[in-house]
């Protein structure tokens, strides 16, 4: 549900001295991250972190996971939040009132609350960690995200080209296998370079994993690749999908509002 009043950013590239900055202002911080489960693998998660303790070197987060009747919240230590952040290229958002927004701005700083700058942060910190471990598939793929962002920023084709042979490199170090139900960046980069059997590929080892049917950004990437290569009922069919799954996924329902006036000969 909306909350009238309330505003909320998202940035990646993010540090836990910055989230304690965050909490010792009062703000509360969501991060987005990895999760291990023994029972069915590796998933994307959110905790919204309220405390931390440097003595004990622990982070304290309410976890959804938990269920709706724990308020207990969960314990972990900065080494490990640190691992399963970077998975989620240490992404995080703060929710605050308009009037605070001075306040938000300057606990990010001007490199963080600048769009641009702050994927080209986000690449330094991805290049040096690759650099620092060259398996480190994450990293690699981290870089690939940011290369692709700031080509969506600046139309600039050369950082898609980047990215594309980016992601290249991390998919052949291997990724968890529901990577792409959360970070769709390859698809863009492939796109946009002209990669077309690259986006099919991938959406296809998508759809081939558990549940991997219910992420309707595949099918969006689909149709937007066939849409490029003039399969417009190809691209409905695979929108109308997208909305199968979320019938409030504006992206398809733009995309279907363009190709049916462009059948239409409109």
């Amino acid at each position: 549900d909306y909350t009238p009043g309330y505003q909320a950013i998202a940035r990646s590239g993010g540090s836990l001295e910055m989230i304690k900055k965050f909490l010792a202002a009062g703000y509360p911080v969501v991060i987005e991250k990895g999760y291990e489960l023994p029972d069915s693998g590796w998933w994307g998660h959110y905790l919204t972190v309220y405390g931390y303790d440097d003595e004990k070197q622990e982070l304290y987060s309410q976890d959804s996971y938990l269920g709706p009747w724990d308020n207990s919240g969960r314990t972990d230590n900065y080494d490990e939040v640190e691992q399963y952040w970077q998975q989620f290229n240490y992404t995080f958002y703060v929710v605050y009132l308009p009037h605070q927004e001075e306040e938000i701005a300057a606990i990010l700083g001007e490199d963080m609350f600048d769009d641009f700058k702050m994927w080209q942060h986000v690449a330094n910190l991805a290049q040096k960690e690759a650099e620092a471990n060259s398996e480190d598939a994450i990293a690699v793929y981290n870089l690939g995200t940011a290369l692709t962002r700031m080509g969506t920023l600046t139309g600039e084709p050369e950082y898609y080209e980047a990215g594309a042979q980016t992601f290249d490199r991390a998919r052949e170090l291997g990724l968890p296998p529901r990577m792409l139900w959360y970070q769709h960046m390859p698809y863009v980069a492939y796109w946009k370079v002209g990669r077309y059997d690259d986006v099919f590929d991938l959406a296809n080892a998508t759809l081939a994993t558990q549940g991997g049917s219910n992420v309707e950004e595949t099918y969006y990437y689909k149709g937007t690749v066939l849409s490029e290569m003039g399969d417009l009922y190809g691209a409905r069919d695979a929108h109308l999908s997208a909305l199968a799954v979320n019938e409030n996924f504006y992206p398809s329902q733009v995309a279907i509002e363009w190709i049916d006036s462009v059948l239409a000969g409109g």
